[in-house]
């Protein structure tokens, strides 16, 4: 089974109309690196609230479709507990461990899904349940391989113009407060460009420019559009 981003966003808050609790519901790390030969990391989630918070934890196979994250489901990476309840002011310790015998080959970008799993009766009985998900980014990589090497392009398909990024390099690239130009086309987070991927964004019909700039987890982006 494949799901788009469209079912699986970045960071979900679902809002169920009824009860007044607020889920207090931390996790840490927001990112996991697991360099070879390494096939294990650990995630540390904290319930700040006075119930206890029931949680569910899938991992995805992360890839890039058509510019667009999809997920698909994966037997390569696991989770253990798949599901755990954290107590008011506890925590909960989250193991995930690459279960697939061949090596990394560049990296694997898989993600890791944390949802609160809603208590029926207290959503009966009070007035606003604010159920979370998180979705944290997990990269298995080799020592060999290559760092993020992006082009930058424009292209039109159909009515749409897309600014297009292209990822020759193993190591995905984490894009922040991108432009054209001058044009703001994310305040924050744009996305993610995966190794051996291509990402697109739709531009604004007036967006024109002959440079891009923006942040990424190797350093900052100045680059020329190729033509």
């Amino acid at each position: 089974m494949q799901l788009s981003r469209r079912l699986l966003s970045f960071f979900t808050c679902l809002l169920f109309a009824s009860g007044a609790q607020a889920a207090s519901l931390t996790v840490s790390p927001i990112r996991i690196d697991v360099p070879a030969p390494a096939s294990s990391a650990s995630v540390n989630l904290r319930n700040e609230a006075a119930l206890p918070v029931n949680i569910q934890i899938r991992l995805f196979k992360w890839v890039l479709k058509d510019g667009e994250d999809f997920y698909e489901q994966t037997d390569d990476v696991v989770a253990t507990p798949p599901v755990a309840s954290v107590p008011p002011g506890g925590a909960a310790l989250i193991r995930i461990v690459r279960t697939g015998a061949a090596p990394v080959v560049g990296e694997e970008a898989y993600r890791l899904v944390v949802d609160e799993i809603p208590d029926a009766n207290r959503i009966r009985n009070a007035g606003v349940n604010l159920a979370l998900r998180y979705m944290i980014p997990v990269f298995y990589l080799n020592s060999d391989a290559a760092q993020a090497k992006l082009a930058w392009s424009i292209r039109t398909e159909g009515r749409k113009r897309m600014l297009v990024a292209t990822n020759s390099g193993d190591k995905s690239s984490r894009i922040a407060n991108l432009r054209l130009d001058k044009t703001v086309l994310f305040g924050g987070l744009a996305g993610y460009v995966l190794g051996h991927s291509t990402r697109k964004w739709p531009l604004p019909a007036k967006a024109s420019g002959a440079r891009v700039s923006a942040e990424s987890n190797n350093g900052p982006i100045d680059a020329p559009l190729s033509r």
